[in-house]
């Protein structure tokens, strides 16, 4: 059980003195009682979907100095931190069009020598799902009914 120095030692004429240590105490109480009950957590937390293949090393660190340059500006709303966080971030722009042009157009060239893999490689990218060819049923009896009747 945590006593505070405050409940047990209370001066009886308040002086600058006995104030700044009626605050020591004070503080000192609260922080313990905080450490004991809500003690500070730290977590990290990670990525759990994977990133864009096309995304690199070069534009995460690109990104994390746009960032920085966005943080400058909201801070100071000067002119140069606003230039310099505009133009930052339209090459940033400019790199991740350019990169997921070269990488689609790397993968759909890796496979253009084979039609199947091809269509296979679009259908993906545009999400694509083929409609099953078989029938839907429930039981064996309405799937061998349907045939009798086709």
């Amino acid at each position: 059980m945590i006593f505070s120095q405050m409940c047990c030692h209370s001066p009886s004429l308040p002086t600058l003195q006995n104030l700044d240590s009626l605050l020591f105490s004070y503080n000192t109480t609260l922080s313990s009682l905080l450490d004991k009950h809500a003690p500070v957590i730290t977590i990290f937390s990670q990525r759990t979907s994977k990133s864009s293949p096309w995304f690199t090393s070069t534009q995460y660190a690109l990104r994390s100095s746009i960032r920085r340059a966005e943080n400058l500006y909201k801070r100071t709303h000067t002119a140069l931190s606003w230039s310099s966080f505009k133009s930052l971030r339209n090459r940033y722009h400019n790199l991740i069009l350019t990169s997921k042009k070269q990488y689609y157009a790397n993968l759909i060239f890796s496979v253009s020598d084979n039609p199947r893999h091809l269509w296979q490689t679009v259908n993906k990218l545009l999400c694509r799902k083929s409609a099953s060819p078989l029938p839907t049923s429930t039981s064996f009896t309405s799937l061998a009914d349907s045939f009798v009747n086709i």
